[in-house]
């Protein structure tokens, strides 16, 4: 007991202990019940624990001090933690355990996030682009796009293309960064590399931003690197989105299209998407597109997706104009 005295083992310490020794299947029924951030907080004390001793187990749980020998426990404990989030969350908390997993070299980051997006923004505004970049990468989408509204304009794009072309960062840079922050605790070698940023992560961004942010971003970075643009774009929002809008904006998508383009475009949607377009037209034009549809021969798949391309086109910039609601949109129309 003195030993457990002497360390002063934090909550997080306690916790991590704790599920690490009574095995994956009970320690998930645990992490299901937690908040992103609390599994955040909890997978990053479990990375940091080198050895789980007899004594760390005594002062965390005496009940089960039989059930354990005087070995430490045997396992990884980054590779057990990775393993015991994706069964308590499932595959899609991926990208929030790299970030857990990563431990010391993003505590600065993590700092961050209890700040208010304009404050942050205010920190940022005289950071390299790649700082703000990386900054904006390891946060949620939602929180990145406040961020990058309040960042000054000429600075924008140029962010957005660093986001865009990040794949990993080395520990060492995260290190970095976090001397930035003045909260590094760690000296950042080795370790596995951080997947960070991407295309995704780019049009997950922007997709939030508003404003016409987004458009004004694309065409700056098209400039110089149309394919990025592109790449981005294309990422943002597919064709088979448009059914997530509402039949009024709906209407007034298929009232800036031209027939010809909505044609192709439906050659290559399925049967949900071709009736719902067709449930919000005239019943005349309705007939009238469904018997094109039916007597058009087949139609290259470059010309599909060009045509699908002019029709997301239209459809954020009738967003940028308030004409419609992206799906997923904060706000309603009233």
């Amino acid at each position: 007991m003195e030993e457990y005295q002497e360390r002063k083992l934090t909550g997080l310490e306690k916790a991590s202990i704790l599920l690490l020794s009574v095995g994956k299947e009970s320690a998930s029924k645990v992490l299901g019940h937690l908040n992103p951030r609390e599994v955040q907080q909890i997978g990053t004390a479990m990375t940091d624990v080198e050895e789980v001793s007899h004594t760390d187990i005594a002062a965390v749980m005496q009940s089960f001090l039989d059930e354990f020998g005087d070995d430490a426990l045997g396992v990884n404990p980054t590779e057990y933690a990775q393993s015991l989030m994706v069964d308590a969350l499932g595959d899609g908390a991926g990208g929030l355990m790299d970030a857990a997993l990563l431990g010391d070299q993003v505590k600065g980051l993590e700092a961050l996030k209890w700040m208010h997006p304009a404050t942050i923004s205010n920190m940022l505004k005289n950071e390299h682009p790649q700082v703000i970049a990386i900054v904006l990468s390891y946060f949620e989408p939602d929180l990145s796009a406040e961020i990058l509204a309040g960042i000054p304009e000429r600075f924008q794009s140029e962010v957005i293309y660093r986001i865009a072309t990040l794949s990993t960062i080395q520990p060492r840079a995260l290190f970095d960064l976090n001397e930035v922050l003045e909260r590094a605790s760690s000296d950042g070698e080795g370790g596995k590399l951080a997947t960070i940023g991407g295309e995704k992560r780019a049009a997950e961004i922007l997709n939030l931003v508003g404003g016409g942010v987004d458009t004004k971003v694309l065409d700056d970075i098209a400039i110089e690197h149309e394919d990025v643009s592109k790449a981005i774009q294309d990422k943002m929002f597919v064709f088979e989105d448009i059914s997530g809008i509402d039949p009024r904006g709906i209407q007034t998508l298929l009232g800036e299209v031209p027939n010809d383009i909505l044609k192709v475009a439906l050659k290559g949607a399925d049967q949900k998407m071709t009736d719902l377009i067709l449930s919000n037209m005239s019943k005349r034009q309705a007939e009238m597109l469904r018997e094109e549809l039916e007597m058009s021969g087949p139609v290259k798949l470059s010309d599909v997706e060009d045509a699908q391309r002019n029709i997301i086109q239209t459809v954020r910039r009738l967003a940028d104009e308030d004409k419609l609601m992206m799906p997923g949109g904060a706000e309603e129309f009233v």
